[in-house]
């Protein structure tokens, strides 16, 4: 999605990204300003698991879209299928989970925090260490589904935002620039404010759509990198705690 390209009429300020997303969209909400259309939930079918999808005019990232992960893409361990029914009803592969997951924990001390639970165990560590992957696999997998979601509607929004400037433009051009009506001048200068308000918003978060990009793939880096560690205590049979 491109920037507008129109030159804005009033003094329009160049302004500093913002720093988050959430910054971004709460200019919506200052007074003055109206909110974009809601929308509604994506009503497509997902695409076939790990299966990249065909270009949509709803996927603003040049990164190609994959809805979906296959556990077979990032691991080679065991048959995850039993794991994947029971990683949740045993506490400790639950709490390791939820220790590893969040992307606020620093890779190397979520692989150390794995290392140290598989010395824990000896046996039993192929079926655990499976749970523990199917556990994560789980997490981060919704989690990179929701962000992909998220995705989407920041574009609708976006799409949404620029049709409603467009339109802006278009009332603008339907008046008369040398009437010296009062009330067709007050209408120019509020539809003027209301397109570089808009503008404003629209091309702060056009500068924050490729860092919004970036974020499935994090996703997927760190989902193959805590796999891989797994898999290393796998075939070891021992650990280094």
């Amino acid at each position: 999605m491109k920037s507008f390209l129109r030159p804005i009429g009033i003094g329009f300020a160049a302004t500093l990204m913002l720093g988050t997303a959430a910054a971004c969209l709460a200019q919506e909400n200052a007074p003055g300003s109206t909110t974009p259309d809601a929308t509604t939930p994506d009503s497509a079918p997902a695409a076939a698991t790990g299966a990249a999808t065909a270009a949509s005019s709803n996927w603003p990232c040049e990164q190609t879209e994959r809805p979906e992960l296959s556990a077979a893409s990032v691991w080679q361990g065991p048959d995850t299928a039993a794991a994947e029914e029971t990683w949740q009803a045993v506490d400790a592969v639950v709490a390791l989970v939820n220790q590893v997951a969040p992307r606020r924990v620093p890779q190397d001390e979520a692989i150390a925090a794995i290392h140290r639970f598989s010395a824990g165990y000896s046996k039993d560590r192929p079926a655990v260490l499976t749970q523990v992957f199917a556990g994560l696999f789980d997490t981060l997998n919704k989690e990179r589904s929701e962000i992909i979601r998220g995705i989407k509607h920041f574009n609708r929004r976006q799409d949404s935002l620029s049709q409603r400037i467009q339109d802006g433009w278009k009332s603008m051009d339907a008046l008369d620039p040398s009437s010296n009506d009062p009330a067709v001048v007050e209408q120019r200068v509020n539809l003027q404010q209301s397109i570089d308000w808009d503008s404003r918003i629209f091309d702060d978060r056009e500068r924050l759509l490729p860092a919004i990009c970036q974020q499935p793939s994090v996703l997927e880096q760190r989902l193959f990198a805590l796999a891989r560690a797994i898999q290393e205590d796998l075939n070891a049979g021992t650990t280094t705690p």
